[in-house]
């Protein structure tokens, strides 16, 4: 039988603290407003009950007990609790007769909603530690679960993504040197791109019972791909043979990248509906495999391509100026933006156009940094975690399909015409 969960944890001296000097602080704005919740009215009662417990208090001797603010402390924080586990639907420590929900979700639902009714306390002194080490455990069940789900499916791309995920997320090193050589199996049988790339990227020179996937295999299945020879170049033993494979990257039609597709499977695994802990393992993980990138070593690209030594061969430097051009119009991540800069400033110093290019790139990173702000902001200092937010879903399925820099692109434009439009409206409307 399920029974409620020591509350210990939810008070200890970091919080008691806290709590005082919060109650003590915000006895003006109401302890709903330092919650940051939209409407709920039994904390509104709390709130009230707290500031003019407070203001009483402090009219008070200077050397009164701090016992009632302690007490009136817990109970505003039970107010809150009850108030979550209201909202989740599991009010009561076990399920009712009847149920449709089973013992073991009713009490993950319950941890959801604690998770969530201290989450602002987790945020305060000592918390941290606690909280790191909750989201991690729960970010560690989901690794599990999401690999099983894939490697239930049949296609290629999930047996790869659950391997992946078990490879850059392992319970122990065992887990991570099993899953990195079943990276290389799959890769070699497969001998899809997408299959190969994550193989590269789970490289295991030195490591046991691993069959390691040669840089070259890339380039050998998908001959097209000017990515697949910029990664066979940083395994070339020589200078000519480095020189051959950026030529053929130059002479390429496209540049296709894969590190979006862990993104676009997790995405495609049930969404998790209820707020709280394991809402926030989901949404951890997200990040975690957003912009998967790291793949290439610029050593020996951006050597080939250094102004002096490639003016003596013709050649190769125009190969250097255009591979740095078909690489920023073709990037889809920032990284891969600031590679095509650097090679192009190698290959043709700082001219005005990459000079201008640079200036972009600022111009869009600077747009990253604020489409991320503009979530946490319609949070309202509410966690992303505990709130129902489809935009910040839709925000990834969005960079899972357009990629990031499409993405940051494509929501610049729409601000810029929504200000357009508000500004025509202003001057359209009487005053």
């Amino acid at each position: 039988m399920a029974t409620e969960p020591d509350r210990r944890n939810l008070r200890h001296p970091h919080r008691r603290r806290r709590w005082l000097g919060v109650l003590a602080g915000v006895a003006g704005l109401g302890l709903t407003a330092w919650l940051c919740w939209p409407a709920r009215p039994p904390l509104e009662a709390a709130a009230e009950f707290a500031a003019g417990t407070v203001m009483a208090q402090t009219d008070a001797a200077s050397g009164a007990s701090i016992s009632p603010f302690w007490s009136l402390a817990r109970e505003a924080e039970d107010q809150v609790l009850a108030e979550h586990y209201r909202r989740a639907g599991v009010a009561t420590v076990t399920p009712p007769p009847g149920s449709r929900i089973d013992a073991v979700e009713w009490e993950a639902r319950r941890v959801d909603a604690r998770w969530c009714a201290d989450q602002a306390w987790r945020q305060g002194e000592g918390d941290a530690a606690s909280t790191d080490v909750s989201r991690s455990r729960a970010l560690r069940r989901l690794v599990d679960e999401s690999a099983h789900q894939l490697r239930l499916r049949a296609d290629a791309q999930s047996q790869v993504v659950a391997e992946w995920l078990q490879f850059r997320y392992p319970a122990d090193e065992a887990m991570r040197s099993r899953a990195r050589a079943r990276l290389q199996e799959l890769a070699l049988q497969s001998r899809q791109p997408f299959a190969v790339y994550q193989a590269l990227q789970a490289h295991c020179s030195g490591a046991a019972a691993c069959t390691r996937v040669p840089a070259s295999l890339w380039a050998e299945v998908e001959p097209d791909n000017r990515l697949a020879w910029l990664a066979a170049l940083g395994e070339m033993p020589t200078a000519s043979a480095q020189r051959a494979a950026l030529l053929r990257a130059a002479q390429a039609p496209r540049s296709t990248d894969y590190g979006r597709h862990v993104l676009q499977s997790l995405l495609s695994l049930p969404l998790v509906q209820t707020p709280g802990l394991r809402k926030a393992a989901q949404q951890s993980l997200w990040v975690l495999f957003a912009v998967d990138t790291g793949l290439f070593q610029r050593s020996g690209l951006l050597r080939l391509c250094k102004a002096e030594e490639a003016a003596q061969d013709l050649e190769l430097k125009q190969a250097c100026s255009a591979l740095a051009l078909q690489l920023w119009k073709e990037s889809e991540d920032l990284g891969a933006l600031a590679l095509a800069e650097a090679l192009g400033k190698r290959a043709d110093g700082a001219t005005p156009d990459w000079t201008a290019r640079g200036q972009e790139r600022m111009d869009l990173q600077a747009g990253a940094l604020s489409e991320a702000g503009k979530l946490y902001e319609a949070a309202a200092g509410q966690p992303l975690e505990c709130s129902s937010r489809p935009d910040f879903v839709q925000y990834f399925a969005d960079l899972a399909t357009l990629g990031e820099l499409q993405l940051l692109q494509a929501r610049k434009l729409t601000s810029a015409q929504a200000e357009a439009v508000s500004l025509t409206s202003k001057k359209t409307s009487p005053e």
